[in-house]
């Protein structure tokens, strides 16, 4: 196992439907990116910083970057189906020795190795796309899958088959909620998540992915993550977007790079393209959750 780096860094019920859409559809493609553009040592843990990559180089959205409004939030927390947490300090399956080894909080951006690897996640669990789950078992891609619980309520066979390769299902939060808005009860989105998520998929996540990439270093978000069980909050510095076009911090594609993708219609062309990408490059896409 490499030694990894660390970078800087809705439901039966209308009223979730509400929620998800004012949180924005059209949002999901990029997040804002949080993190500096020089890798942490790999045996140093770094907090994200407020800088952003340069305009030229980091990846844009097509749509603005919608959060929440406070009435269709409110409408999700009162869904029939929500409990209160009961949460787990620790306890989590799953996870790589690595990652046990090292518990503390960190946020990535990329990966440091030297391995001739990339690494393939991808978010939401809107479409549970056929065509999507062939080509992912044909070329057998380790994915890592950040979903946003209200959307894969009845997909528990398609996450596990699609993840089967060495990934994992991992937190992208209860109704997508952007963890910065004061609107937003982060215990909620983070903590209900977990606890929804290791009784869905039997262990309990251990990686997380701010919905829009918002808020990643936010006291109270750092805070429910550690109480929960997550140790690992991932961000991106490659975008393949939802009309299979790809973006860069700094192309090509290089070894340690995280691929944002989402689960859209068209996702199976834009997986191939990738894996043409990667190849070019003589890369490869490897799990994730061996190297973090």
């Amino acid at each position: 196992m490499s030694n990894s780096g660390r970078a800087q860094g809705m439901l039966p019920g209308l009223a979730i439907g509400v929620a998800f859409l004012a949180a924005g559809v059209g949002g999901f493609l990029v997040g804002s990116l949080t993190g500096s553009p020089e890798p942490a040592s790999a045996t140093e843990a770094v907090p994200a910083a407020s800088a952003s990559p340069t305009a030229s180089s980091a990846p844009s959205s097509s749509a603005p970057l919608p959060t929440p409004s406070d009435d269709a939030y409110v409408a999700a927390l009162d869904d029939s189906l929500q409990m209160g947490s009961e949460t787990l300090a620790e306890g989590q399956s799953g996870r790589s020795d690595a990652n046990l080894a090292d518990g503390d909080v960190e946020i990535l951006n990329w990966v440091e190795t030297d391995d001739p690897v990339f690494f393939i996640t991808i978010d939401d669990g809107l479409v549970d796309s056929p065509a999507v789950r062939e080509v992912i078992e044909r070329y057998q891609i380790p994915v890592t899958a950040f979903l946003t619980e209200y959307a894969v309520r009845d997909k528990t066979d398609y996450f596990e088959a699609v993840t089967a390769y060495g990934g994992s299902v991992q937190n992208h939060t209860m109704v997508h909620g952007a963890l910065n808005d004061p609107a937003t009860d982060v215990e909620w989105e983070i903590c209900e998540t977990q606890d929804r998520f290791e009784k869905q998929f039997g262990y309990r996540p251990w990686m997380m992915r701010p919905p829009y990439g918002a808020g990643p270093d936010d006291p109270e978000v750092l805070k429910y993550a550690e109480q929960c069980g997550i140790n690992r909050i991932v961000l991106w510095n490659v975008v393949v977007t939802d009309d299979n076009e790809v973006e860069y911090w700094e192309p090509p594609i290089k070894a340690g790079d995280i691929v944002l993708l989402h689960w859209v219609d068209g996702l199976d062309k834009g997986l191939e393209m990738l894996l043409e990408l990667g190849e070019a490059q003589g890369l490869t896409p490897a799990p994730l959750e061996d190297y973090i």
